[in-house]
């Protein structure tokens, strides 16, 4: 099944439209295999964030080289242009303008954010509501801090041993989550369908079309013009030994199975040291995905308009500095952006109406998000190399 696991998928959508348009009452009644694919989804979100997130400060602090604290930053800088160059294109198309939407499950009303219940909220008073609500930045904070003390008390290194098997053994229960994609997919997207008539799915085709066009606005002009003007590498000779890795990315969607190549181009491609690449590239493979912050404007802004929500700008900064801290945490297998995608939105209180379909095409836009997320990593590799001299 794993094989033809995208065919799958793409009957599952094609099924579910079908009944959706013929048989609403009957996928109706079957929204509940949905509701059960997107629980799955949310369960295993924060045992996955909490142990990526501590094994991956931990190595950094083990390194603790300038070297480190420079390229966070960059990779901070890069996901945030990405992210508002994003939000800005959504908000100039505003792609989902004329949908008549009808919330029967929703109370219309997003997550109350004030600033002070912002700040108490990140320090709850019981650490097992962490786990037991889904409390993403609490317990990012605490995976943060678990991080950087394992390094500082005596068999720590142990602890971090431990969460490293349990981190292996979470991503094995996720990718096995994954393969009832088709099932969810049938069902929320019949279910959606259903509700909302087939003019969801003209929203679900310009959702792709804008997710391309803001992809490539991110390479313009967050990589190809820093490492034209800073680097003085021209644009063509960049694309040409880039794009052999795009190669991989498009048929993959996975940027860990992309690592060797990506080492490769940097090392032989653009002749940058391993002092450099060996600490760069392989951290931003963990933390750092241009890709990411183009998928969570889109889909943050995109749902919100769709389903006539107003963003303020205090929910927009928090929805910026979410995005930023939880793409830290994004499973590294084909799908998972699903996964986080689903806990995004539902931690905004977003209906989650819309993701039947995204995950229905979650495949088209994986693949344009992980060029996207290695060639920031090649671009930030340049960009530090070219710093350090």
């Amino acid at each position: 099944m794993r094989k033809n696991f995208n065919i799958f998928i793409i009957i599952g959508l094609i099924i579910g439209i079908i009944f959706g348009v013929f048989f609403p009452k009957l996928m109706q009644e079957l929204s509940f295999l949905g509701v059960i694919y997107i629980n799955l989804l949310k369960f295993i979100i924060i045992p996955i964030l909490f142990t990526s997130i501590s094994i991956t400060i931990n190595k950094s602090v083990k390194k603790g080289s300038k070297l480190i604290i420079k390229t966070v930053v960059l990779f901070i800088v890069m996901f945030i242009m990405s992210f508002l160059i994003t939000s800005l294109i959504v908000t100039l198309i505003n792609p989902s303008k004329g949908f008549n939407y009808q919330l029967k499950d929703w109370d219309g009303t997003l997550t109350s954010f004030k600033m002070t219940d912002i700040v108490t909220n990140l320090f709850p008073s019981n650490i097992i509501d962490i786990f037991q609500n889904n409390l993403i930045l609490p317990g990012i904070i605490l995976a943060m801090f678990f991080g950087i003390y394992a390094d500082k008390v005596k068999n720590g290194n142990k602890v971090i041993d431990l969460l490293e098997g349990l981190k292996n053994i979470f991503n094995k229960l996720l990718e096995d989550i994954i393969l009832l994609t088709p099932i969810g997919v049938f069902s929320l997207v019949g279910n959606t369908v259903a509700t909302y008539g087939i003019s969801i799915i003209k929203y679900g085709l310009k959702y792709i079309g804008i997710a391309y066009f803001s992809s490539i606005i991110v390479l313009f002009f967050i990589m190809i013009l820093p490492v034209w003007f800073f680097a003085k590498i021209n644009p063509i000779t960049y694309i040409k030994k880039v794009s052999k890795v795009w190669l991989i990315t498009l048929t993959t969607c996975s940027s860990m199975a992309t690592l060797p190549y990506t080492i490769k181009t940097c090392k032989e491609g653009f002749n940058i040291p391993s002092k450099t690449t060996d600490i760069v590239v392989p951290l931003g493979c963990t933390i750092h995905m241009c890709g990411g912050a183009v998928s969570f404007a889109l889909l943050g802004l995109f749902n919100a308009t769709l389903f006539g929500i107003k963003i303020t700008l205090t929910t927009y900064l928090l929805m910026l500095v979410v995005a930023t801290f939880i793409n830290m945490a994004a499973p590294g297998i084909p799908g998972g952006g699903i996964v986080i995608g689903a806990t995004y939105l539902s931690y905004f209180n977003i209906p989650l109406s819309f993701i039947g379909f995204y995950s229905g095409i979650y495949k088209l836009l994986d693949m344009a998000y992980t060029t996207l997320n290695v060639t920031g990593d090649i671009t930030a590799n340049i960009l530090i190399n070219k710093m350090n001299k």
